[in-house]
């Protein structure tokens, strides 16, 4: 799990050596005309300290079409190394198929599935289905200690839990996870299922020890198991679910050939 600070221009000059975080997300853009001025020294920052960060539009109720363009204007340079989001709030909150519609032209025009930022009550409220169907990621921001509560979507990437003294956040993955959401698709990178809690075994697997996924156990899980995972685990080449069995914590792949997503 990561620490995340989400930052604009209204903290602009920060120094983020000073920041306890493990990535950042940067406001880059809003609705067809404000580029954040912040946005490119905090940029040059977090590449500094080689620590992962994503950019993120805010909605307007401008036409949706040049609203993409400019985010990808600012935000082409970085496309396979950022997370991309979109921020759904206050008089940006235009709609569900206005949201999507944004989302799917982004991934149209960089094959790099973006986030939603919202609050638990518009995930809740609205009608996300196409959104959740479509597989894009949910990064929810409920200022609590309790978890979201959703009651659509099946799991959230990322919980923006405080905004004191920052806008903070638990990304739930590692930086290779991170990676995972910021890169660009292509037929080798969706192979693996990179989301989902619970799978069908399609062919005997036979069950890795270690997160090195090395180790053969002598396990076999076979075909048509349901297997629960606690948690998904990325390498730069795998993608791995991690299950407890037998008393102990054991690997299967998530490749698409062996398993299939159930929720």
């Amino acid at each position: 799990m990561l620490t995340v600070i989400d930052l604009s221009n209204h903290q602009k000059g920060l120094n983020l050596a000073s920041l306890h975080a493990d990535a950042f997300m940067f406001k880059l853009t809003e609705g067809n005309y404000f580029e954040d001025t912040a946005a490119p020294d905090f940029i040059k920052q977090a590449k500094a300290l080689k620590k992962p960060f994503g950019l993120y539009h805010f909605l307007d109720n401008s036409p949706v079409n040049e609203q993409v363009d400019f985010f990808l204007s600012y935000a082409n340079p970085y496309i396979g190394e950022a997370i991309l989001a979109l921020d759904y709030e206050e008089y940006g909150r235009i709609g569900a198929q206005k949201a999507k519609e944004f989302l799917d032209l982004v991934y149209e025009k960089t094959k790099v599935k973006p986030l939603i930022y919202m609050n638990e009550s518009d995930a809740n409220n609205e009608d996300w289905s196409e959104v959740i169907q479509a597989d894009y990621g949910l990064w929810v921001a409920k200022y609590s200690s309790n978890l979201p509560r959703l009651t659509q979507w099946p799991e959230y990437a990322m919980w923006q839990y405080t905004n004191t003294p920052y806008d903070t956040n638990f990304f739930y993955g590692d930086t290779f996870a991170w990676q995972k959401y910021a890169q660009i698709e292509t037929k080798d990178s969706n192979i693996y299922h990179t989301k989902g809690t619970r799978f069908k075994v399609l062919k005997d697997l036979i069950v890795k020890a270690d997160e090195t996924f090395k180790k053969d156990t002598g396990m076999i899980f076979c075909q048509g198991t349901i297997l629960d995972i606690k948690r998904i685990c990325h390498t730069q080449t795998t993608t791995h679910g991690l299950i407890e069995y037998n008393h102990r914590e054991v690997f299967i792949t998530l490749h698409q050939d062996y398993v299939d997503k159930v929720e």
